[in-house]
């Protein structure tokens, strides 16, 4: 029997050779994935992580401290049958993923055959805009805006807008935890996707990541902004079946 959990959605799960573990973005549902899987391989499960707070979870409470977080989508994921698997995740998700890798490591798991970080600056680093989920209303509702990732009809839907601002302003505070060991390197293959014209994340940034990873870094540039996944969703999925052979 398919194991099931309200932490995540399942696809491709019969006779898969593969796992993929796909984790939203900030202020994103596990939904935010889902036209993906078909452009998968027949043979690759896709996992899309579902957090409190949003779609069939709405009822549930969110989570804002991703000391909180980890732990709980850890021990899921971990009742999951073995299977050779990939994290990816885009932005937030990039640095819950590699709390991910940390709370495996402590549990003495199997680690990920790769780690996929997306639009997403190094887990040591202080994110761009920290702190923002501290800013009075207006201010964070402009700080949404400029992020340019929330539909028009949502912040023109004054009780829409509530709870996109609930939902934000707890994402934006699990993505800004810096991990508690820097020190960490993992002997993982690694594979950074940046979006040229990111204004969260820099160039630099790549630098920094190497500080987690032995070995090279696999780095693919986009020509797009902070959500060039939305833009080039293509050229990213073929980035991603590439890693799956």
């Amino acid at each position: 029997m398919i194991k099931m959990s309200k932490w995540y959605s399942r696809y491709n799960s019969d006779n898969a050779k593969i796992r993929i573990i796909f984790l939203p973005y900030a202020g994103g549902s596990a939904s935010i994935y889902q036209d993906w899987v078909n452009q998968l391989p027949p043979e690759v499960e896709a996992v899309l992580v579902q957090l409190p707070g949003r779609a069939n979870r709405f009822s549930e409470a969110l989570i804002s401290q991703m000391g909180k977080l980890v732990p709980e989508l850890g021990s899921a994921l971990l009742e999951l049958e073995p299977r050779p698997y990939i994290i990816f995740g885009h932005s937030m998700g990039g640095r819950i993923g590699y709390q991910l890798l940390e709370f495996f490591k402590e549990k003495e798991q199997p680690l990920p055959m790769h780690f996929i970080a997306s639009g997403c600056k190094a887990p040591h680093q202080i994110r761009h805009k920290s702190g923002s989920y501290l800013l009075p209303e207006k201010e964070f509702v402009q700080e949404i805006e400029r992020l340019n990732a929330t539909p028009h009809e949502i912040l023109e839907n004054k009780e829409l807008l509530n709870i996109c601002i609930n939902i934000l302003r707890a994402d934006f505070e699990v993505a800004d935890y810096q991990t508690e060991h820097p020190e960490n390197k993992y002997d993982i293959p690694f594979t950074l996707l940046f979006g040229l014209l990111d204004e969260e994340v820099s160039l630099d940034d790549i630098e920094e990541w190497r500080l987690h990873f032995n070995g090279n870094i696999n780095v693919k540039l986009f020509n797009g902004g902070h959500f060039f996944i939305n833009s080039h969703t293509d050229k990213v999925i073929n980035e991603i079946n590439k890693l799956c052979y």
